[in-house]
């Protein structure tokens, strides 16, 4: 994955591998955090750069949680192979991104 924006979504120095990996019929998300400095909705953080596409939208669940808030993300595996975080984040927003691991959904395909 590669950033839509780096001047909008600036990466954590500490950052996680910015990896969604198939395999064994598990789905491996390892987002990296990072800091917003634009106000959006649903917008597409993640960009595709290699690797594989899913055939069907795959919902990820909950992928980060925002510092200061009691609230997590959601985000989708969208058929181009970016990844949209949902419900948006604000200006300053920290966005903790963690690893986590879900099965392939029925009927999904990689290309």
């Amino acid at each position: 994955m590669q950033w839509q924006s780096t001047g909008s979504f600036v990466p954590a120095a500490y950052g996680a591998s910015n990896t969604i990996t198939v395999r064994d019929g598990l789905i491996f998300v390892d987002l990296s955090s990072f800091r917003s400095t634009v106000n959006v909705g649903n917008f597409t953080v993640w960009l595709f750069k290699a690797g594989v596409k899913p055939s069907k939208t795959i919902g990820l669940g909950c992928v980060a949680n925002v510092n200061g808030t009691t609230y997590g993300k959601q985000a989708t595996w969208n058929t181009d192979g970016s990844v949209t975080l949902i419900g948006g984040v604000g200006s300053s927003d920290i966005v903790q991104c963690f690893s986590k691991i879900i099965p392939v959904p029925d009927g999904v395909e990689f290309v």
